[in-house]
């Protein structure tokens, strides 16, 4: 069935230069819509904001230039990124109803309502359709980079009630065993999903400064989660993504430079655990410039560094080949 989904290959450098500006309106417009959720969730009273109107108009301009590309290109196929839209589009009329009907979700419903699923579902669909329509399949193009950046901050940006960079306060908790298991176990996700995304992404041969780009682009989105009511947060994050896309750039480039037999695993261990280092330097530098006294003891923050170099060391095994050891390429 998905073979029949396969979208049609976008050769033209000014159709994909068009995807990624739809893809940026629509994925900045939902991280917006998150800010209002998290910080004037009190003034939501109804489906129709400010920032839904950034979001769905998004989606607006994605539909609008994904059907101008097709007419261009005379391809009328029904292709994973319609089926895309479509899911989406109908999540879209379901969350109407949904805010209408039962309100505006606080906590973390928001990201488990059915008709948010949906959106979720759509959204990551239409995400595939930039991504395999990439011109050519044995590399990724800049649109298709911006697609997997941008799944890659979608999977964030659904779980983002585990996210360490989004609840950095949990850390200063006095002695609070279930924020402590709370907090290192975001720690721990997070820099596994780090480590697959690096896993997967270097089996296209993406450029170190490309790598260190698909982080990037993802810390900017998770940044915009602070736009509505912390803007110093929202720049420390910004430039966290930045110091960490920097080192990730070193990591890719000793990965093609290498030639040693345990280089993926290597490498995915040290994503993994500079993801814990970047947080654990983060929530240091809130308690020095806020005063807050941190509930962990250096062996602890010792703990968020090294255990996650040993679950990126076994992501990296996914990049591995079962039947003669070697590194897949």
């Amino acid at each position: 069935m998905f073979n029949k989904l396969s979208p049609v290959p976008i050769t033209e450098p000014r159709y994909r230069r068009l995807m990624i500006f739809a893809m940026l309106w629509m994925f900045i417009g939902a991280w917006v819509d998150a800010s209002a959720h998290r910080y004037i969730i009190d003034e939501l009273e109804s489906f129709f904001s400010p920032w839904h109107g950034i979001l769905y108009s998004g989606f607006g301009v994605v539909v609008i230039s994904a059907l101008y590309v097709k007419n261009k290109m005379r391809d009328y196929k029904f292709d994973v990124g319609i089926l895309g839209a479509c899911i989406f589009a109908v999540g879209g009329g379901s969350d109407a109803i949904w805010h209408t009907l039962l309100g505006i979700e606080v906590g973390i419903e928001p990201l488990i309502t059915p008709s948010h699923l949906m959106l979720f579902l759509g959204a990551f669909l239409m995400l595939d359709h930039v991504f395999a329509s990439r011109p050519n399949k044995e590399i990724l193009d800049t649109a298709s980079l911006f697609a997997l950046a941008s799944s890659f901050a979608l999977v964030v940006y659904i779980t983002q009630f585990v996210n360490p960079f989004f609840e950095p306060y949990m850390f200063f908790q006095a002695d609070d065993f279930i924020y402590q298991a709370f907090s290192a176990a975001s720690v721990f996700f997070q820099a596994m999903l780090c480590s697959v995304v690096f896993v997967y992404s270097i089996r296209f041969n993406v450029s170190p400064i490309n790598m260190g780009l698909i982080y990037l682009i993802s810390f900017m989105y998770q940044s915009l989660i602070f736009l509505l009511g912390d803007v110093q947060l929202l720049i420390r994050t910004f430039f966290t993504g930045l110091f960490f896309s920097f080192l990730i750039i070193q990591i890719a480039s000793w990965y093609y430079r290498t030639n040693h037999d345990r280089k993926i695993q290597l490498s995915t261990a040290l994503v993994g655990s500079l993801y814990g280092l970047v947080v654990v330097l983060y929530i240091l530098s809130i308690g020095m410039s806020g005063g807050y006294e941190l509930s962990w003891r250096f062996y602890g923050l010792g703990g968020l560094v090294t255990t996650p170099l040993l679950f990126g060391y076994m992501v990296g095994n996914l990049g591995v080949s079962p039947s003669t050891g070697e590194t897949v390429s």
